[in-house]
């Protein structure tokens, strides 16, 4: 049966070429790794002995069973507004994060990433593994050799409980979700007047109340070391939309309000229509101004990669 219900959705949803093969956790993985979890502390320079604890910390964690994970996280200061434009490599150091793999290896006590798409171009394609502590309803990460973790990174994060009696279109909107194609459409006519492509890119709802995006544009170059310089930092987020918010599920809508992003800013409610039928999400975005007697709208389709079987905590 077909559910309309609303989507918030940040500008344009464009095409990923084909799905991820996310890299399965071993029969052996730690099943309360399977949750979302949100950011309590950042520290940096971890390998010098005398680790730089960050402020601000912010960000969001998603593990499902079915070998997903997203991680959106930022030290950027609550009191300025974003504008990753203006200043391109303030940016990309004060935010990182990415969405593809994991595999869990419980004998040396790492996870193994592959990512999909991120918001630098330099972790986007690329495979890196952490070292983790878990202990009770809180996990801590440490780089081992990822971009942009020069020093040695480390992270803290505190699981979130589980929503209370998830109704059941909730359990049906929550789960990984990637985008296939958008279509702008004369809603006149019906004909299809253009399509677009991103590189890999996801939407996440989880049975924690949280909701996490990564749209990457397509065939972005990487930066040729490991800090960017500014033209490089600029040509890397034109066209990249990111953010984690909190959500909120009502009959027929659904908000997305962003407490951390590069674009759209925090603060920002946003919110579509959609429908779901079996595996597939499609996303109405509002039509636009009548224009030469001509209406258009916004079609986007997301293929579900996995679902609340494999999100719910373990």
């Amino acid at each position: 049966m077909r559910h309309a219900f609303v989507l918030s959705l940040a500008l344009v949803l464009l095409w990923a070429p084909q799905a991820p093969n996310a890299q399965q956790p071993s029969a052996a993985s730690p099943p309360k790794l399977v949750s979302s979890w949100t950011l309590t502390s950042i520290e940096r320079d971890v390998s010098s002995g005398t680790p730089e604890r960050l402020t601000n910390p912010r960000g969001l964690l998603i593990f499902d069973a079915a070998g997903h994970a997203y991680e959106f996280a930022t030290s950027a200061n609550r009191q300025l507004p974003d504008a990753p434009l203006a200043d391109p490599v303030r940016t990309f150091a004060a935010y990182g994060g990415f969405w593809g793999g994991y595999r869990v290896d419980t004998a040396r006590k790492t996870i193994a990433f592959k990512a999909e798409g991120a918001i630098s171009p330099n972790v986007t394609g690329k495979e890196f593994s952490r070292t983790f502590e878990q202990t009770g309803n809180r996990l801590t990460m440490t780089s081992v050799d990822e971009p942009h973790a020069r020093g040695g990174m480390r992270w803290t994060w505190e699981r979130v409980p589980t929503i209370d009696h998830l109704s059941p279109l909730y359990r049906q909107v929550v789960g990984f979700w990637q985008h296939v194609v958008e279509r702008r459409v004369n809603l006149t006519t019906g004909a299809v007047l253009s399509e677009s492509k991103r590189g890999p890119s996801v939407i996440v709802y989880t049975p924690g109340g949280f909701v996490g995006v990564h749209f990457v544009p397509l065939d972005r170059k990487p930066f040729a070391s490991d800090a960017p310089t500014a033209e490089e930092a600029r040509r890397a987020l034109m066209g990249y939309i990111g953010y984690y918010g909190a959500l909120t599920v009502y009959p027929g809508q659904v908000f997305h309000n962003i407490l951390a992003g590069v674009n759209p800013a925090p603060g920002s409610i946003l919110r579509r229509f959609a429908e779901i039928s079996g595996s597939e999400l499609t996303v109405r975005l509002q039509p636009a101004a009548v224009q030469q007697g001509q209406q258009t709208a916004t079609h986007v389709t997301l293929r579900r990669l996995s679902g609340v079987d494999e999100m719910l905590p373990r």
